[in-house]
């Protein structure tokens, strides 16, 4: 297998976290970006993503053994996004054995933004918490967490950007738009992602979401504990 050495390298990344479907394949340095499908906006349908996979592996004259790395949006999100693109990837490489990179939800959404300014990404988690992350031109700056709305009075205010409307009144903040399509950031950030890779022996071939956040039924659990 030639891992992300030389120009034969294949990547095949999948992101469901903020609804849709966003994939892509880079291959000898070229990317397959998947379109957005306006026929499944804001809904994730999981019958719908092997066929959108074989269809980027045709656009790339590719088939699934000639795959080297899968890449996983492995959150933190929406349990049923996160869910669903990791059985997609667990199903795919049950036969491949292929190494899983896991990249950071939040760190694509900032690679959405296109800054080159330090941009928060603040991206609602419902029950009062939110998803945060900071990142510039694709760095992170600090781990990404899960926070109450109100910790955000303590941060200094600037730039942020997200996927889906803040619930709350962001004063002295500044939203910029999300400049690029999800499936263009999810290959800027899988690219980036393998290349720090130091030893593939260390990447583990079965996808695991970082969901950051307690379920509800483990909230009912701690609450009766």
């Amino acid at each position: 297998m030639t891992v992300c050495s030389g120009k034969q390298s294949h990547i095949l990344a999948l992101d469901t976290v903020g609804g849709n479907i966003a994939a892509c394949i880079i291959s000898d340095g070229r990317q397959h970006i998947l379109p957005p499908d306006k026929h499944n906006s804001g809904i994730t349908r999981s019958t719908a993503i092997t066929p959108a996979l074989h269809g980027l592996l045709e656009q790339a004259g590719l088939n699934w053994t000639q795959l080297d790395v899968l890449a996983l949006g492995a959150g933190p999100g929406s349990f049923t996004g996160l869910r669903i693109a990791a059985a997609t990837l667990a199903g795919i490489n049950a036969g491949l054995h292929l190494p899983i990179v896991h990249l950071s939800s939040l760190a694509i959404t900032a690679r959405q933004a296109d800054s080159q300014e330090a941009i928060r990404v603040l991206e609602d988690a419902r029950a009062g918490e939110l998803f945060y992350g900071s990142y510039q031109q694709g760095n992170a700056m600090e781990a990404d967490c899960c926070l109450r709305w109100r910790q955000l009075e303590t941060c200094q205010p600037g730039l942020f950007c997200s996927v889906h409307e803040p619930p709350v009144s962001l004063e002295g903040w500044t939203r910029t738009a999300l400049s690029i399509s999800r499936s263009q950031a999810l290959a800027l950030e899988a690219k980036a992602a393998c290349e720090r890779v130091m030893d593939w022996s260390c990447v583990p071939a079965y996808p695991s979401p970082n969901y950051l956040q307690l379920s509800q039924a483990e909230r009912n659990s701690h609450a009766a504990a």
